[in-house]
């Protein structure tokens, strides 16, 4: 679609990745909205939208899966899961998973899509050659009850700083956002109810936020933000975390 800027977001049907879709579609990106399952309740394809199913354990087919898409101009790395398990209570299954969808498939989209971008910025120099939102979270710096979860956002936040490094010098923005607390079935799903009442203490305005003000930073970032912005972590917490 010439003229139009278009972004792939991981995570798209439902949550935060819904969220992220209709922000980007109202400020007039096409988009790509990449899940493992799409339902008739999640999003419609329209001129806007291309869904797109692929499970995101497989790290060894995202070249591929890339090299189908064709043109993407903005990445947002937004999937992730979260089993909510203690320690002990981690299968080696469920680390994998987690390790795979949280860290390993991020890292190698950035890597597989990075190439198109530098291609563009070999082309035309002057010009941006592509944006990555990377989704992070107030877990990578503080103690979490998913210690895995924990780990996870703390290395996205590695590979973001570590990718601005490598890219920014080509022209390509890597940013990333840390939320805490979202009103997601996540949350909902696996903050005991005694530990969402503490969260609702933290934060200034007493809620959680919503998928809608999330969403609106993460236009920000890949739409609006300065090319000076690159390898910021943005703290969206309502003050529940302040660095």
């Amino acid at each position: 679609m010439p003229g139009h800027r278009i972004a792939l977001v991981t995570g798209a049907a439902r949550g935060i990745g819904r969220g992220i879709v209709d922000a980007l579609a109202k400020d007039g990106f096409h988009i790509v909205a990449l899940d493992r399952d799409f339902d008739d309740s999640d999003l419609t394809e329209s001129e806007a939208l291309a869904r797109v199913r692929y499970d995101l354990t497989d790290t060894a087919g995202i070249a591929g899966l890339v090299d189908s898409l064709g043109r993407i101009d903005v990445l947002i790395n937004n999937a992730g899961v979260q089993p909510g398990l203690a320690i002990d209570a981690y299968t080696e299954a469920a680390r994998e998973r987690i390790l795979a969808v949280n860290l390993k498939t991020p890292v190698e989209l950035i890597r597989t899509v990075s190439r198109q971008m530098l291609e563009r910025h070999r082309a035309h120099p002057a010009g941006s050659a592509g944006r990555i939102v990377n989704m992070a979270s107030v877990a990578a710096f503080v103690a979490h009850t998913d210690l895995w979860y924990g780990v996870t956002k703390a290395g996205i936040v590695s590979f973001t700083r570590s990718f601005a490094a490598l890219l920014g010098p080509q022209g390509i923005q890597v940013n990333a956002v840390a939320p805490r607390p979202i009103d997601t079935d996540m949350l909902n799903k696996f903050a005991q109810p005694e530990r969402r009442a503490h969260l609702m203490q933290l934060v200034w305005s007493r809620r959680a936020g919503t998928t809608d003000e999330l969403a609106e930073v993460v236009r920000w970032l890949a739409s609006d933000a300065p090319v000076i912005l690159n390898g910021a972590v943005i703290d969206v917490t309502d003050g529940c975390f302040l660095r």
